[in-house]
């Protein structure tokens, strides 16, 4: 007689779980499968963790962001203050990610206000930070950025936010005294050539991602959004120093744009590989790791900046600060009258 053997469900195999380049690359046609609709949806828009869906996709590769450019200059277009550079070698790029090759490196812009409290595009659950500054790159394939500017994801967009120390950032100093000699719209200066990795930072693995176009008249510019978690230091005074760049009209320009707070429905906002399954804050306080050995990023005031209300947190406490000097100042200061009144005493 014949036996039948019967096998439980436990001895099954597992079913085959995908690998992680698998995931990645599903990623990857998910987040260009959205470029034909979600790329033509306004930006900037407002960054909330809650509302992000997060994904995994391949690291990002920066190339050859440390090398020295031949040439860097700075120029005041009435709109907004542009650093462009020129390279004897190759221009630095970016690829991988979700990136369809490789994107050369265009030119770096910034975003300011009035004030400490509405100077960024992007708003950051809701609200506003200092200052923004985007870092422009352009398809290889296209040749130029006035090709690429027409398709979804022929230009990619890095945003980062910039968030008020007490001490300066040396890093954006040479940008910040170059400001000075831009005043006037259509103004330029050269600066002394510096890897333009001091303005930022590379992050490889984890940061928002969205599609979303501007417009300049009747040009539409659909354009793939990264931005960093991580945050660039600077203290107030050069934070003011953008205050005093005029416009066409020779009047201070704020070249800001209404964000949508409100996304649309349906429209993808995702958060790329992040470190925890739960993150609970937008953006991230540690600094950069190329303040790793600096001592003056420890900034002496007790700010939570983490919190939305930071800023006005800062500009308080700055305020006070200043008045208590000034009034100990007040109470050093003596009359000529009474300080030869005492010393005739003795």
């Amino acid at each position: 007689m014949s036996q039948t053997s019967i096998r439980s469900d436990a001895d099954d195999p597992p079913p085959a779980r995908q690998s992680s380049s698998t995931i990645s690359l599903e990623n990857e046609a998910l987040v260009w499968s959205l470029a034909s609709t979600e790329a033509y949806q306004p930006a900037p828009i407002d960054i909330n963790v809650g509302r992000s869906e997060q994904i995994e996709l391949p690291a990002l590769r920066w190339n050859n962001y440390e090398s020295l450019p031949a040439s860097i200059k700075l120029t005041n277009t009435g709109d907004t203050a542009i650093l462009s550079a020129r390279w004897n070698g190759e221009t630095p790029s970016l690829e991988g990610g979700a990136l369809d090759g490789r994107y050369l490196f265009s030119q770096l812009h910034f975003h300011w206000g009035r004030t400490a409290l509405d100077g960024s595009e992007h708003t950051v659950d809701g609200y506003r930070l200092p200052l923004e500054m985007h870092v422009i790159h352009f398809a290889e394939r296209f040749g130029d950025q006035d090709a690429a500017l027409a398709v979804p994801g022929g230009v990619l967009c890095l945003v980062y936010f910039f968030h008020l120390k007490s001490n300066p950032n040396r890093f954006l100093a040479p940008v910040v005294n170059g400001l000075s000699q831009t005043v006037l719209p259509e103004s330029y200066t050269k600066l002394e050539p510096f890897p333009l990795m001091n303005l930022f930072h590379a992050f490889v693995d984890e940061y928002f991602l969205y599609w979303g176009c501007t417009r300049n008249g009747p040009q539409v510019s659909p354009m793939l959004w990264m931005l960093s978690r991580t945050q660039e230091p600077l203290d107030f005074h050069q934070l003011k120093q953008f205050n005093r760049l005029l416009d066409r009209r020779m009047r201070p320009h704020y070249n800001l744009k209404p964000s949508n707070t409100e996304p649309s429905t349906g429209r993808h906002l995702f958060h790329v590989n992040p470190r925890t399954p739960m993150a609970v804050s937008t953006l991230m306080i540690e600094p950069p790791s190329k303040f790793s050995h600096s001592r003056w990023i420890v900034d002496r005031h007790p700010v939570d900046w983490s919190s939305p209300e930071a800023c006005r947190q800062y500009v308080a406490m700055v305020r006070e600060h200043l008045a208590q000097k000034q009034n100990d100042h007040d109470e050093m200061v003596q009359c000529p009258e009474n300080e030869s009144a005492t010393n005739s005493e003795y």
